[in-house]
């Protein structure tokens, strides 16, 4: 989901303007919007939008007391009737350029990031367990090669950190939809990581997971030497879902990743690599190597077979004497 539909309801036109913008710059779009007036007939309710966003001031002075019933009447209403989340604000008269005007838009902007997620969690449950796919030159063949072996519904959400051009990011996740059980898509603002898909992480803009799985899609670019990050990704990884949290570095040039492999350890998740010599350039999994944080190196088949074998062990059968 690239984003929602929001309706509006304020109580003038200044605060239609700036809620407006902020819907817009946030991703989603205008599902509904309404300035409220004095004397004049609520609007209906009955909208087909995602969330609703009011924006209204406490009136003051006896001159106010019709528009402030009016107003309260409203708010009860969606309170009551509404099925979808709503997001009550106070921005009164902001200066636009201000720097009240900027902590407004930081902090709307944050709880409409929250909401997406929040709605969007409501359709596709967050996953338990997260393997970052980390790569560079040679490693959209390895990955390939490793989804094609995998078995699908091993209840595993994948993020797939390549360093590759912006351009070229729908070209692989079209490669990767065609390589085995596990349907790709580029991350988007409040995605989810789900169970038994990929989410390949682009160059452009910057990523972070929240606690309960959902993305956040910075406009700001990724800090750092590496486009995209993958030490900054698996690290945030490794925060969330600690234990449950795995990666596979395959083959690639630099060193990107074998920070965050002593961190994904740490936290009790596991570290593997594709072998030295199965790969294009072996730096990154000789990086990762040299921290004495991989526990299991092999091609990308035998990559695949051992998560398969982890995620479904074996049962032993037990004999018992007569």
């Amino acid at each position: 989901m690239s984003g929602l539909s929001i309706g509006i309801l304020v109580d003038s036109s200044l605060k239609h303007q700036y809620l407006g913008d902020m819907v817009v710059q946030a991703g989603h779009t205008i599902g509904f919007a309404s300035v409220l007036k004095i004397n004049a007939a609520l609007p209906s309710l009955e909208q087909k939008v995602d969330a609703w966003v009011v924006d209204v001031s406490d009136p003051e002075g006896d001159e106010d007391h019709e528009q402030k019933a009016a107003l309260i009447r409203l708010l009860d209403t969606l309170l009551e009737q509404t099925k979808v989340p709503l997001i009550v604000n106070d921005s009164r008269e902001l200066a636009q350029g201000s720097p009240e005007y900027r902590d407004w838009v930081r902090r709307m902007l944050q709880r409409l990031e929250r909401l997406n997620g929040d709605i969007n969690l409501q359709s596709s449950a967050s996953a338990t367990e997260v393997w970052v796919l980390a790569a560079s030159t040679g490693g959209p063949a390895a990955v390939k090669d490793f989804l094609k072996r995998l078995p699908g519904g091993l209840k595993i959400a994948f993020v797939y950190v390549q360093h590759i051009d912006t351009g070229q990011a729908e070209t692989l996740v079209k490669m990767m939809n065609g390589s085995g059980a596990y349907p790709a898509s580029i991350a988007r603002q409040g995605s989810v990581l789900s169970d038994n898909t990929i989410t390949l992480i682009t160059a452009n803009r910057s990523v972070n997971i929240h606690n309960n799985g959902t993305l956040v899609v910075d406009k700001k670019p990724w800090s750092g030497y590496y486009s995209p990050s993958i030490d900054q990704v698996a690290a945030n990884v490794a925060r969330v879902y600690r234990k449950h949290s795995g990666m596979i570095v395959f083959s690639g040039m630099g060193d990107d990743g074998a920070a965050s492999c002593r961190l994904i350890k740490q936290q009790g998740g596991k570290v593997w690599v594709q072998a030295p010599e199965q790969c294009t350039i072996a730096s990154m999994p000789d990086a990762a190597l040299a921290t004495g944080a991989v526990s299991f190196a092999g091609s990308p088949v035998e990559l695949a077979d051992e998560l398969a074998r982890l995620k479904t062990p074996r049962k032993v059968k037990r004999y018992f004497p007569r």
